[in-house]
Protein backbone atom coordinates (compact mmCIF):
# COMPACT_ATOMS: atom_id res chain seq x y z
CA UNK A 1 0.00 0.00 0.00
CA UNK A 2 2.89 2.52 0.79
CA UNK A 3 4.34 1.43 -2.72
CA UNK A 4 1.14 3.16 -4.24
CA UNK A 5 1.00 6.37 -2.12
CA UNK A 6 4.59 7.16 -3.05
CA UNK A 7 3.86 6.32 -6.58
CA UNK A 8 0.76 8.75 -6.55
CA UNK A 9 2.90 10.93 -4.16
CA UNK A 10 5.70 10.89 -7.19
CA UNK A 11 3.29 11.63 -9.92
CA UNK A 12 1.03 14.40 -8.35
CA UNK A 13 5.28 15.80 -7.87
CA UNK A 14 5.48 15.18 -11.56
CA UNK A 15 2.64 16.89 -13.18
CA UNK A 16 3.18 20.10 -10.94
CA UNK A 17 6.24 19.94 -12.19
CA UNK A 18 5.46 19.43 -15.64
CA UNK A 19 2.41 22.28 -15.16
CA UNK A 20 5.26 24.63 -13.81
CA UNK A 21 7.88 24.18 -16.87
CA UNK A 22 4.28 24.76 -19.26
CA UNK A 23 3.43 28.14 -17.70
CA UNK A 24 7.00 29.33 -17.65
CA UNK A 25 7.66 28.04 -21.35
CA UNK A 26 4.47 29.79 -22.30
CA UNK A 27 5.48 32.99 -20.54
CA UNK A 28 8.65 33.47 -22.48
CA UNK A 29 7.15 32.58 -25.94
CA UNK A 30 4.84 35.47 -24.92
CA UNK A 31 7.49 37.47 -24.00
CA UNK A 32 9.38 36.64 -27.03
CA UNK A 33 5.81 37.59 -29.01
CA UNK A 34 5.66 40.95 -27.39
CA UNK A 35 9.16 41.60 -27.78
CA UNK A 36 8.39 42.27 -31.70
CA UNK A 37 6.43 45.33 -30.48
CA UNK A 38 8.50 47.02 -27.49
CA UNK A 39 6.21 45.41 -25.22
CA UNK A 40 7.42 44.00 -21.59
CA UNK A 41 4.48 41.91 -20.42
CA UNK A 42 3.48 42.01 -16.99
CA UNK A 43 1.97 39.59 -15.17
CA UNK A 44 -0.94 42.12 -15.48
CA UNK A 45 -0.41 42.20 -18.88
CA UNK A 46 -0.51 39.00 -19.38
CA UNK A 47 -3.59 38.14 -17.33
CA UNK A 48 -5.56 40.77 -19.54
CA UNK A 49 -4.41 38.84 -22.58
CA UNK A 50 -5.66 35.94 -21.33
CA UNK A 51 -9.11 36.81 -19.42
CA UNK A 52 -10.39 38.34 -23.20
CA UNK A 53 -8.67 35.40 -25.49
CA UNK A 54 -11.03 33.03 -22.84
CA UNK A 55 -13.90 35.32 -22.74
CA UNK A 56 -13.67 38.14 -25.69
CA UNK A 57 -14.50 41.17 -24.76
CA UNK A 58 -14.60 42.52 -21.51
CA UNK A 59 -15.42 46.07 -19.84
CA UNK A 60 -12.08 47.53 -17.62
CA UNK A 61 -14.14 46.88 -14.61
CA UNK A 62 -14.74 43.12 -15.12
CA UNK A 63 -11.14 42.89 -16.55
CA UNK A 64 -10.15 44.41 -12.85
CA UNK A 65 -12.58 41.75 -11.24
CA UNK A 66 -10.94 39.15 -12.86
CA UNK A 67 -7.73 40.30 -11.94
CA UNK A 68 -8.69 41.46 -8.30
CA UNK A 69 -6.94 45.03 -9.63
CA UNK A 70 -8.75 47.47 -6.92
CA UNK A 71 -7.43 50.34 -8.67
CA UNK A 72 -9.00 51.47 -11.83
CA UNK A 73 -5.75 53.53 -12.39
CA UNK A 74 -3.63 50.19 -13.04
CA UNK A 75 -6.64 49.17 -15.31
CA UNK A 76 -6.27 51.85 -17.11
CA UNK A 77 -2.26 51.52 -17.92
CA UNK A 78 -2.75 48.16 -18.29
CA UNK A 79 -5.25 48.58 -20.93
CA UNK A 80 -3.57 51.53 -22.76
CA UNK A 81 -0.55 49.69 -23.08
CA UNK A 82 -1.86 46.93 -24.55
CA UNK A 83 -3.58 49.40 -27.08
CA UNK A 84 -0.25 51.09 -27.51
CA UNK A 85 1.57 47.79 -27.89
CA UNK A 86 -1.88 46.80 -30.85
CA UNK A 87 -2.60 44.21 -28.75
CA UNK A 88 -6.30 45.40 -27.91
CA UNK A 89 -8.36 48.46 -28.98
CA UNK A 90 -11.05 50.13 -27.21
CA UNK A 91 -14.85 50.64 -28.47
CA UNK A 92 -17.65 52.40 -27.12
CA UNK A 93 -20.50 49.77 -26.52
CA UNK A 94 -23.34 50.26 -28.83
CA UNK A 95 -26.09 49.53 -25.86
CA UNK A 96 -24.57 52.28 -23.62
CA UNK A 97 -22.44 54.61 -24.81
CA UNK A 98 -21.05 55.75 -21.25
CA UNK A 99 -19.72 51.81 -21.59
CA UNK A 100 -15.93 51.01 -22.40
CA UNK A 101 -15.47 47.80 -24.40
CA UNK A 102 -11.67 46.10 -24.31
CA UNK A 103 -11.48 43.35 -27.16
CA UNK A 104 -8.18 41.72 -28.58
CA UNK A 105 -6.82 42.18 -32.15
CA UNK A 106 -7.44 38.56 -32.87
CA UNK A 107 -4.95 38.65 -35.81
CA UNK A 108 -2.05 39.10 -33.70
CA UNK A 109 -2.40 36.13 -31.76
CA UNK A 110 -3.08 34.07 -35.79
CA UNK A 111 0.47 32.84 -36.20
CA UNK A 112 1.31 32.12 -32.69
CA UNK A 113 -2.01 30.59 -31.78
CA UNK A 114 -1.24 27.79 -34.98
CA UNK A 115 2.41 27.25 -33.78
CA UNK A 116 1.03 26.12 -30.58
CA UNK A 117 -1.86 24.13 -32.03
CA UNK A 118 0.88 22.32 -34.56
CA UNK A 119 3.51 21.55 -31.54
CA UNK A 120 0.26 20.58 -28.78
CA UNK A 121 -1.33 18.22 -32.26
CA UNK A 122 2.85 16.23 -32.15
CA UNK A 123 2.55 15.85 -28.65
CA UNK A 124 -0.74 14.52 -28.73
CA UNK A 125 -0.30 12.29 -32.05
CA UNK A 126 1.58 9.79 -29.50
CA UNK A 127 -1.60 9.22 -27.70
CA UNK A 128 -4.96 6.94 -28.82
CA UNK A 129 -8.43 9.21 -28.42
CA UNK A 130 -9.11 7.70 -25.41
CA UNK A 131 -5.95 9.09 -23.92
CA UNK A 132 -6.45 12.49 -25.25
CA UNK A 133 -9.68 12.46 -23.81
CA UNK A 134 -8.54 11.87 -20.44
CA UNK A 135 -5.42 14.18 -21.02
CA UNK A 136 -8.55 16.76 -21.84
CA UNK A 137 -10.33 15.84 -18.73
CA UNK A 138 -7.63 16.09 -16.32
CA UNK A 139 -6.48 19.75 -17.91
CA UNK A 140 -10.30 20.99 -17.77
CA UNK A 141 -10.93 20.00 -13.93
CA UNK A 142 -7.41 21.40 -13.10
CA UNK A 143 -8.31 24.49 -15.04
CA UNK A 144 -11.72 24.88 -13.11
CA UNK A 145 -10.80 24.06 -10.15
CA UNK A 146 -7.71 26.59 -9.62
CA UNK A 147 -10.45 29.04 -11.61
CA UNK A 148 -12.28 28.60 -8.41
CA UNK A 149 -9.63 29.64 -5.99
CA UNK A 150 -8.50 32.61 -8.78
CA UNK A 151 -12.13 34.04 -9.01
CA UNK A 152 -12.85 36.59 -6.75
CA UNK A 153 -16.99 36.18 -5.32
Amino acid sequence: MATTSATQSETVDRIAAAAQRYAAASARIDQIAADTVGLTLSTCEANFINLLRLHGPLTPGRLAELTNLTSSGTTTGVVDRLETAGYAARERCTKDRRKVIVSLDDQRFHAEDAARRQRLSAVLSGYDDAQRATIADFLTRLADVEATVATPS
